[in-house]
C-alpha cells in the first residue's frame, strides 16, 4: 500500500502535555513511522526540532503554556514551509479554526483522536503532498523522488544527488535503453567520469532497490525495467 510506504519515510514529532495521552500515542505509532519521538511542552519541542529535520508535526493546539500552539505553528511554517502540521484541539468555534489555518496548519482534528483516524488523514495529506511523486518499483520498492528516498518494508535509503539522478533519468524513459554516454552526459555533466564511475552508480542504485532493476545492455547503455508481479 503507496500510504504504509509513505509513512515509513517520514520522521514524526508529536506534541502533548497529558502523559497518559503522550504515551498512548507513542506506544501506538512507534514503528509506523521511520521516527516517532514525543514532547511534552514547546521547550522540549523546539529542542528535538533543531536536533532532526521533521517531516510531520502533531500538536495540541493549547499547550498549558502562556504562548498558545497557533503561534508556534506560524513560526515553524516560516522555518520549515513544507512540514506538514496537524493541529489537535477540544474546540469546535469557527473562529478559532479559522485562526488555525491562517497560522498555516495544514489539518485539524477534534479531540479525542482515534489513532486510526489520525494515521488516515495523515496519509491524505502525504498522498496530497506526494502527488505523482511516489513511484512504485516493483518487489515492494517505492520510490519518494521528491524526498529521494527508497522506501521498502521498514527500511528506508536515501538516494545520493547522483543515484537520484540516475534513478530519475530511467524512470523518466521506463522500459527503453537509455545510452550511455547520454547518462553520463546528464549526471556528470561537465565533470570528469571515469570509465568505472557509471557502473559503480548503477551498482549502488541496485543495493537500494534490487539487482533487476536496472539492466545493462552491453555497449548500448541502460534500462529500469519494472517489476510489477
Amino acid at each position: 500500500m503507496i500510504c504504509e510506504s509513505l509513512l515509513k519515510g517520514v520522521k514524526a514529532l508529536y506534541i502533548e502535555d497529558e502523559e497518559t495521552i503522550r504515551n498512548l500515542m507513542k506506544e501506538i505509532l512507534t514503528g509506523t513511522f521511520q521516527r516517532f519521538d514525543t514532547a511534552s511542552n514547546l521547550n522540549e519541542a523546539k529542542k528535538l526540532l533543531e536536533e532532526h529535520r521533521y517531516d510531520l508535526v502533531i500538536s495540541d493546539i493549547e499547550l498549558g503554556e502562556k504562548r498558545d500552539g497557533l503561534d508556534f505553528v506560524q513560526k515553524l511554517k516560516e522555518k520549515y514551509e513544507q512540514i506538514i502540521v496537524i493541529m489537535l484541539t477540544a474546540y469546535s468555534e469557527k473562529e478559532r479554526l479559522l485562526k488555525a489555518i491562517e497560522a498555516g496548519v495544514n489539518k485539524y482534528l477534534i479531540k479525542p483522536v482515534d489513532p486510526e483516524e489520525l494515521k488516515k488523514n495523515i496519509c491524505e495529506l502525504l498522498e496530497k503532498k506526494y502527488s505523482k511523486k511516489v513511484y512504485d518499483l516493483g518487489q515492494g520498492f517505492r520510490y519518494i523522488a521528491s524526498e529521494a528516498k527508497i522506501v521498502h518494508k521498514n527500511n528506508v535509503s536515501k538516494l545520493t544527488k547522483k543515484e537520484k539522478k540516475l534513478l530519475d533519468l530511467l524512470l523518466d524513459h521506463a522500459g527503453q535503453i537509455v545510452p550511455t554516454q547520454t547518462i553520463e552526459e546528464a549526471i556528470w555533466e561537465d565533470e570528469e567520469c571515469s570509465n568505472n564511475a557509471l557502473r559503480t552508480l548503477v551498482k549502488r542504485v541496485r543495493q537500494k532497490t534490487y539487482k533487476e532493476l536496472i539492466k545493462n545492455y552491453s555497449g548500448l547503455g541502460y534500462s529500469l525495467l519494472l517489476d510489477k508481479t
